[in-house]
C-alpha cells in the first residue's frame, strides 16, 4: 500500500499514521477518511456526494455533518503556506492545495530504522498507585496523581491508554497482569506512594505485560508541595521508556498550577468525581471551587468544575443543582478552561454534553466531542458522549462501534455499561442489550439503574413477568421508595398488574422521572399519557431526551402530531429517520392521532 507526501506530511494508510516534520498529527475517524479521499484523488475535486456516500454509505446525513468533520481536517492539519493545504469548491466538494508525492514505502517519521511495531506495544495501562505507607487521608494521592498521569499519556499521539478504573478491582479478585493480558495491553505503568513532613517520593514501574516482568524503574522525589512536576515527570519518562519512543517525539502536557494547594484540592477533586455518586459529587464541587479560587488560571480545576456540574444536572442523580443553572455553568467553567488552555480535552467533552443535552445544537455537539477525541483518542468520555451523539442521529453502527471502544478502555464502568445497553437497545438489538446491562449487575449487584434498564427493554419487548421482577429489585435499591416494593408486589398479587404499574409510575412522576414514565406509559397502553410525560420531559430539558426519535417504546408515536412536535422542540424533524423501521400512523394535519389535541409546541 502506497504512501503518500504533500506539504510537510507523510500520510501512510497501511500504519493509519500521519505525520509533519516527524511528529505524528491526531486525526479522528471520519475526519482521517476525508483526507484519505483528498490525498488519493491527488489534487482533483472529491465531491460531496462522493464523500458522503463512502462515509456513510447506509446513512443519509444533512451536509451540515459532513462540514464538521472537514472542519475538523482543518484544525487537525492546521494552516498552510497560502491558508490551507484544502481548498473548498463552494456546493461541489474539497480537493488538495499542494501537490502529493506518491512513496512506494512509507518513510519512517521519526529515526531511520525504525520499523512498525506491534499494535500491543502502543498501548499502556495505568495502576493506581499504592499508598500503603502513608496516612489514610492522603490515599487519595496514588489515584490523583495516577489518573492525571494517565489524562496526560492519553493526549500522546499513536499511544492507547487504558484508565486507572480499568485496572481497579474492589473485590480483590482478579490478578492485574491477567487482566492487562486479557484486554490486549502491552505494558503496565504502576507505582509507590511515600509522603514525608518536606518530601513526596513515588517509585514508578513499567512492566511488560507478556513476560510479566519488570522492564523499567525509576524513582522520583519531589518537595512535598511540588506535586504537579512530579506527575509530569513520570508521564514525560514513562512517554519516553516505552518501546513506541524510537518512533514517535514525546510532549507530554503540563497543567502545572500556581500553588500547591491548588493541585492537591483538585486531586482530592477528582477523586470524588470518580464514583457516580450524589454526596462525593458535592465534595467534589467544593474541592474545586477551592482550587480555582486559589488559583483563578488553574485550567484543570475549572475543566473538573465543567464535569461537576455537568453531573449535578444529571436526572439520574435526581439533579443536586437545577439544570438551568447547572449547565450554563458547566459551559462557562469549560470555556474558561479552554481560554486558558485550549488543548483540554475534558473541556470539549462538557462543551458538546452541554450542547447536546441541554441546548439540542446537534451540529456543534458533534463538532465539540469530535475535537475531544482529536485531542486524546483514549477519552472514555468523550468516546461515549459520541457514540450517544450517534446513536441520537440514528448512526447506530457508529454508535456502537465508539462506545465498544469505551469499553475496551474501560470495561469494568458501569455507568459505561449501561449506557452501552442504551446504544445497543435504540440500534434493535434488545438481547445484546440485556447482555450487556446484565454485565454491570456482576459488578454491582444491587445497582438500582442497572436494574432499572433491564426492566425498561423487557416491558418494551413485552415479558411482563421479568420486568416486574427487575422494577422489584430497583424500588429496593432506591432510597426514595422506602417499602414501595413490597406494595407494589402486594397490589400485583392482589389488584394486577395494572394497579402495580400506576403505583410504579406514580413514584418516577412524584421523583422527576419523566422519561422513565413516559416509557412506562406506553407498555402500559397509555400513548397520551406517555406524551404527556415527554412534553414535561423538553421543559425540564432531561438528561437522555435526545434519543426519543430512536427509542423502540416511542415509534408507535411517530406518526402522532405531538410527538412530532417534541422532535421539532428537540430540533430533531428531519435530521433522523425516526420512521424508517415503524409505519405511519394517519394523522390529519395539526391533531393528534392519540386524543386529537392540538399538537404541543415549546415557548
Amino acid at each position: 500500500m502506497p504512501a503518500y507526501a504533500f506539504g510537510p506530511f507523510v500520510l501512510d494508510p497501511a500504519e493509519r499514521l500521519l505525520s509533519r516534520d516527524g511528529l505524528r498529527v491526531a486525526v479522528p475517524g471520519k475526519a482521517w477518511q476525508i483526507l484519505l479521499l483528498l490525498v488519493e484523488a491527488r489534487g482533483r475535486l472529491v465531491t460531496h456526494e462522493v464523500l458522503r456516500a463512502r462515509l456513510w454509505p447506509d446513512t443519509v446525513v444533512e451536509e451540515r455533518t459532513l462540514t464538521v468533520h472537514v472542519s475538523t481536517l482543518r484544525k487537525s492539519l492546521g494552516t498552510g503556506p497560502d491558508g490551507g493545504y484544502f481548498e473548498t469548491v463552494a456546493r461541489e466538494g474539497y480537493r488538495l492545495a499542494v501537490p502529493v508525492h506518491v512513496l512506494q514505502k512509507a518513510s519512517p517519521p521519526m529515526q531511520a530504522g525504525a520499523g512498525p511495531l506491534p499494535a500491543e506495544w502502543r498501548t499502556l495501562a495505568v495502576k493506581p498507585f499504592a499508598t500503603r505507607t502513608v496516612v489514610d487521608a492522603d490515599t487519595y494521592i496514588g489515584i490523583g496523581i495516577a489518573d492525571a498521569v494517565s489524562t496526560a499519556l492519553g493526549a500522546v499521539p499513536g499511544l492507547t491508554v487504558w484508565p486507572i478504573d480499568a485496572m481497579e478491582d474492589p473485590a480483590g479478585g482478579r490478578d492485574t497482569i491477567e487482566a492487562c493480558r486479557a484486554l490486549g495491553v502491552g505494558h503496565l505503568l504502576e507505582g509507590t506512594v511515600q509522603r514525608s513532613a518536606d518530601r513526596l517520593e513515588i517509585l514508578a514501574s513499567l512492566i511488560d505485560v507478556e513476560s510479566g516482568r519488570r522492564k523499567w524503574s525509576e524513582r522520583f522525589e519531589q518537595p512535598h508541595g511540588d506535586g504537579a512536576a512530579l506527575q509530569d515527570a513520570i508521564a514525560s519518562w514513562a512517554a519516553s521508556a516505552l518501546p513506541q519512543a524510537s518512533t514517535i517525539v514525546h510532549r507530554v502536557h503540563s497543567y502545572r498550577p500556581s500553588t500547591s494547594e491548588a493541585y492537591f484540592l483538585q486531586l482530592q477533586a477528582r477523586a470524588n468525581l470518580k464514583p457516580f455518586m450524589r454526596l462525593p459529587l458535592l465534595k467534589a464541587l467544593s474541592l474545586f471551587e477551592q482550587a480555582a479560587t486559589i488559583d483563578p488560571n488553574y485550567a484543570v480545576a475549572h475543566a473538573g468544575l465543567a464535569s461537576t456540574y455537568l453531573r449535578m444536572s444529571s436526572t439520574a442523580l435526581l439533579r443536586p443543582l437545577p439544570v438551568d443553572e447547572a449547565m450554563p455553568m458547566a459551559r462557562r467553567s469549560a470555556e474558561r478552561a479552554l481560554a486558558l488552555d485550549e488543548g483540554l480535552a475534558e473541556a470539549w467533552a462538557v462543551l458538546g454534553r452541554v450542547k447536546m443535552e441541554y441546548d439540542w445544537d446537534w451540529d456543534g455537539a458533534e463538532a465539540d466531542l469530535t475535537h475531544a477525541l482529536a485531542l486524546n483518542a483514549s477519552s472514555v468520555e468523550a468516546l461515549a458522549a459520541t457514540a450517544e451523539f450517534l446513536s441520537v442521529m440514528g448512526r447506530h453502527d457508529e454508535a456502537i462501534e465508539s462506545m465498544e471502544q469505551a469499553r475496551r478502555l474501560d470495561p469494568r464502568s458501569v455507568e459505561m455499561l449501561q449506557h452501552l445497553g442504551i446504544v445497543y437497545w435504540m440500534a434493535d438489538k434488545a438481547e445484546q442489550a440485556l447482555e450487556v446491562v446484565a454485565e454491570s449487575l456482576v459488578i454491582v449487584p444491587e445497582s438500582p439503574r442497572g436494574h432499572y434498564g433491564r426492566m425498561l427493554i423487557l416491558d418494551q419487548l413485552g415479558r411482563r413477568d421479568e420486568a416486574m421482577v427487575e422494577r422489584l429489585a430497583t424500588l429496593r435499591g432506591l432510597s426514595v421508595a422506602q417499602g414501595l416494593a413490597e406494595h407494589v408486589e402486594a397490589l400485583a398479587a392482589g389488584q394486577g398488574w395494572r394497579a402495580a404499574m400506576e403505583a410504579w409510575i406514580g413514584l418516577l412522576e412524584r421523583t422527576n422521572r419523566w422519561e422513565g414514565a413516559a416509557m412506562q406509559w406506553m407498555a402500559a397502553g397509555e400513548p397520551s399519557r406517555a406524551l404527556d410525560a415527554l412534553e414535561h420531559c423538553v421543559k425540564a430539558r432531561t438528561t437522555y431526551l435526545g434519543f426519543t426519535g430512536q427509542s423502540p417504546c416511542f415509534r408507535a408515536l411517530h406518526g402522532d402530531a405531538r410527538f412530532q412536535g417534541v422532535l421539532r422542540a428537540l430540533k430533531l424533524e428531519g435530521r433522523i429517520g425516526i420512521a424508517r423501521r415503524a409505519g405511519r400512523v394517519p394523522v390529519h394535519p395539526g391533531r393528534s392521532a392519540v386524543d386529537g389535541r392540538e399538537p404541543w409546541t415549546s415557548s
